[in-house]
């Protein structure tokens, strides 16, 4: 099993869903959950490989205008960024 890395401020940005918006963090954990038991690359959220300056990383939606951003290994899952769509990042 991975495991799941938060980098930069992604930590205080879930730790702030939790208290700001609870849909959007019960999406966000039902996401994080998923990737942790199955394949990142499938799955809800529908997960897409990013292109041209983001390529390498993936991105599946929590929201209509919010995302996850991450990368993964065998060995774990990066969470990169969390919130607005990933132009804005």
């Amino acid at each position: 099993m991975r495991s799941l890395v938060f980098e930069g401020n992604t930590w205080e940005k879930y730790e702030e869903l939790r208290t700001k918006d609870k849909i959007l963090h019960r999406n966000l954990c039902k996401i994080l959950k998923e990737m942790l038991r199955n394949d990142p690359s499938s799955g809800i959220g529908k997960p897409e490989k990013l292109k041209h300056k983001l390529t390498g990383l993936w991105s599946r939606r929590i929201s209509k205008g919010d995302r996850i951003i991450y990368t993964f290994d065998k060995y774990s899952i990066h969470i990169l960024a969390i919130g607005g769509h990933y132009d804005q990042h």
